[in-house]
């Protein structure tokens, strides 16, 4: 059963992958944003949906496999996702500096607020407000930047009512078919006798990031690569601030087993700082070079690195 799941889940993931994408740039071109707003906004909603239902089902009775599907999902998404989309750029490149710095900016603090407050093990309600609020901040600000001209225009292409449809359904089937790739995957998981906090680091969440690689690898093939770095950076957004809020206020006074939980939450600002790097080192905006290639290769070296290490901590 869990190969069964496995394949309806990769099935599923590749065509609401293609319609998800195809739906939200067109959605994007109706009001006017750039590819990496429709990023952040559109394509990150519906990518990290997976994550939102695993936390909401698992924070309570499971809150380490909660926190670790959202520090796996957020290490996934630079290290994995964004890592492989740059070894496989195309001649033009993945734009990376016009994405908003308060959004960095608000992911390095909760990533920072998160390092020092889960010291103890223990789960705080309030620090499950500040990420939320903080989330909502971020929401707030993308939508009143992302009218007016973008510097990556999306082209046209469908009407609106069919650009909804296409979204509405693309996300659907991210969702169902994660939701079978993650039962498949933890299947195999039990099987192995794995525990909940490198379960989720590893296991969920490869499942439930399995949304944001296929949107982004479509992404590429339309050539919209500024949704690429706006899909893992919104994403990471949404995980942390969000799914990590929510989880922190429903699993508010339970313990979490801290040996398990610091080398993650480590983990998880280093991909935060990652993320920032390119607004300070130089390299040259729409084409691809050796620089980034050979970033990828070592973002994606770091994610396996990472993982080997939780898998002994």
């Amino acid at each position: 059963m869990a190969l069964l799941y496995l394949l309806l889940g990769l099935g599923g993931l590749l065509v609401g992958a293609e319609m998800a994408v195809h739906g939200s740039l067109a959605l994007a071109r109706r009001w006017n944003w750039p590819a990496w707003v429709a990023g952040v906004i559109l394509l990150a909603l519906g990518t990290s949906l997976p994550e939102l239902f695993v936390a909401i089902a698992s924070a309570q009775e499971h809150p380490g496999l909660a926190f670790g599907t959202v520090m796996g999902s957020n290490a996934i998404n630079v290290g994995g996702v964004l890592g492989l989309m740059l070894i496989l750029q195309t001649a033009g490149g993945i734009p990376m500096r016009s994405a908003s710095r308060w959004i960095l900016g608000a992911l390095l603090g909760g990533s920072l607020l998160c390092l020092v407050l889960f010291q103890g093990g223990e789960v705080h309600a309030w620090v499950g407000v500040v990420l939320v609020t903080l989330y909502a901040a971020v929401l707030a600000l993308s939508l009143a930047r992302g009218g007016g001209n973008g510097d990556d225009p999306v082209p046209a292409g469908m009407s609106l009512s069919a650009a909804w449809t296409f979204t509405g359904v693309g996300f659907v089937l991210l969702a169902f078919g994660s939701n079978w790739f993650l039962r498949g995957a933890l299947g195999a998981a039990d099987a192995l006798g794995w525990g909940d906090g490198f379960t989720g680091y590893l296991i969920a969440a490869a499942g439930t990031s399995a949304p944001e690689l296929f949107t982004s690898i479509q992404a590429m093939r339309r050539g919209q690569a500024g949704a690429v770095f706006g899909n893992v950076l919104g994403s990471n957004a949404f995980n942390l601030l969000l799914v990590g809020g929510v989880s922190s206020m429903l699993a508010a006074g339970r313990s979490l087993d801290s040996a398990v939980l610091q080398p993650q939450l480590v983990v998880n600002l280093i991909a935060s700082v990652a993320l920032c790097l390119p607004l300070v080192i130089p390299r040259r905006e729409g084409r691809r070079t050796r620089l980034g290639v050979l970033a990828g290769v070592l973002m994606v070296s770091a994610y396996v690195a990472s993982a080997w290490w939780i898998g002994l901590s």
